[in-house]
């Protein structure tokens, strides 16, 4: 069989475009591949620091509210707060930490001490860098809390100390939410790990509800500080 000179060009014209659609698609995908495998190569040394830890909490408080107009000396403090942890790690500078606490919070206003037993949910990121066996720690986050109950200390001048239960009014606000900042330092014994933690936290919600809407309360925002020891262990 004799090929046409013109069928020919027509032929090598088309196999030559076959092929750099062939090239063409063959350099598209293998972008595609390699963006596939820079990911998983990124992607699983990650899950691979994947690290689950457990433990418990316990801690003293110095907490308080501020006052319009401002008052003196209303801070208290508290050795109930205790709770479970939770934290994962997923990257080598960043994890979360979570978990649920128990603890009091309270303040001074007058010759009246008023307490708080809340149940507190913390949710953080924890930025971490790790030197030999010790572990540095940056906290940031939120927080959102429940009042549980109350009472209330009333010192006269006298010295008479009377405590009672505290009844919650129509204006108080039992929910409470805000920012929770700290920082730590743990001591790595794998799988075990020591922690002791700073934290403070301020309050974006009144501790009563205004009488009027956009007038500030008597009693505005909680703040307070939290010393604690945290004994974690890795899953």
């Amino acid at each position: 069989m004799i090929m046409r000179p013109g069928y020919c060009r027509a032929f090598t014209i088309t196999t030559m475009m076959n092929n750099n659609q062939a090239y063409l698609l063959l350099r598209k995908h293998s972008r595609s591949m390699s963006a596939v495998l820079l990911l998983l190569l990124l992607f699983l040394p990650q899950t691979a620091r994947s690290q689950h830890y457990i433990g418990i909490r316990e801690g003293y408080s110095i907490s308080g509210v501020g006052f319009n107009p401002a008052q003196r000396d209303t801070s208290t403090s508290q050795w109930l707060n205790m709770g479970l942890v939770y934290r994962y790690y997923n990257s080598k500078w960043v994890g979360l930490q979570t978990g649920i606490n128990y603890s009091e919070k309270g303040f001074i206003w007058n010759d009246t001490t008023r307490r708080y037993r809340v149940l507190e949910l913390p949710l953080v990121s924890q930025f971490h860098a790790e030197i030999w066996h010790l572990r540095l720690l940056a906290n940031a986050g939120a927080y959102m809390s429940y009042a549980l109950s109350g009472e209330k200390t009333i010192r006269s001048y006298d010295g008479t100390v009377v405590t009672s239960g505290y009844e919650f009014g129509e204006r108080d606000r039992r929910f409470d939410y805000g920012l929770h900042l700290g920082a730590g330092l743990g001591f790595v014994f794998d799988p075990f790990e020591l922690q002791f933690e700073f934290a403070y936290q301020y309050a974006f919600s009144y501790v009563m509800t205004p009488q009027v809407p956009g007038q500030q309360t008597l009693f505005t925002h909680f703040h307070q500080m939290i010393f604690s020891a945290v004994v974690l262990y890795r899953l």
